[in-house]
């Protein structure tokens, strides 16, 4: 019974090392889509909103195939004798969970497509926790770089706040404000400041992410 146990043990992390490397990749691909939108929104407007359509699209899939490689995280951990606690559990999957619902939301224009970044934020956070008390459970390469990404998410998750507080309220309006009186706010002094903290979330976040989970697919793939 412990061989089968083990051999199902084996099968379910070598699973979710696919899904890992799955989710990453996906990640590269919305990446590559997020730059060519940042590239054609002056001189392809059309184009532009297609490639950031593609984005959030490959990001949803991407944030969802991270739950079952939470879920295997908090068993690595309950095995280690790190105990992850279910609330922990919950909040890991949950994030994900609202990162991914917000990006389908934004989509269809229901709410502001910037809004996804605050329960991707909470995830970024979760992930420091995870990799600073969980050291046990991952490389310590690994989990530093984790802590890395993790910051730089939290960072892009307080953009949605910030800009609600300081800037204009205008982005929690049901449905989304159309494109046309976003552009309209002024890019005062707080404005421009709300962005460099989005500015330096995102390369240290959001673009380091997929690597990361690639990382550590192909790290669960061999040593579990």
């Amino acid at each position: 019974m412990s061989i089968q146990n083990s051999a199902l043990r084996h099968i379910s992390y070598r699973t979710v090392s696919w899904i890992a490397i799955a989710s990453g990749a996906i990640g590269v691909v919305a990446t590559g889509f997020l730059i060519a939108y940042l590239v054609l929104r002056s001189t392809n407007p059309d184009q532009g909103v297609l490639m950031g359509r593609l984005h959030d699209v490959g990001v949803s899939i991407q944030t969802l195939l991270m739950i079952p490689v939470v879920i295997a995280l908090h068993k690595r951990s309950n095995q280690l004798d790190l105990v992850m606690s279910k609330t922990r559990l919950i909040i890991g999957i949950g994030s994900l969970t609202c990162s991914a619902f917000f990006l389908l939301l934004g989509l269809t224009q229901v709410i502001a497509d910037v809004l996804y970044m605050f329960p991707q934020g909470i995830f970024g956070a979760w992930l420091v926790v995870f990799c600073l008390r969980n050291k046990g459970v991952l490389s310590v390469g690994l989990s530093w770089f984790g802590i890395l990404v993790g910051f730089g998410l939290a960072f892009v998750g307080l953009f949605p706040l910030e800009y609600a507080l300081f800037v204009d309220p205008i982005i929690l309006k049901i449905p989304a404000a159309d494109p046309e009186t976003i552009e309209k706010i002024p890019i005062d002094a707080t404005n421009r400041i709300v962005h460099q903290v989005l500015f330096i979330g995102s390369p240290m976040g959001v673009l380091t992410l997929p690597f990361w989970t690639l990382l550590l697919g192909r790290w669960l793939h061999r040593t579990i």
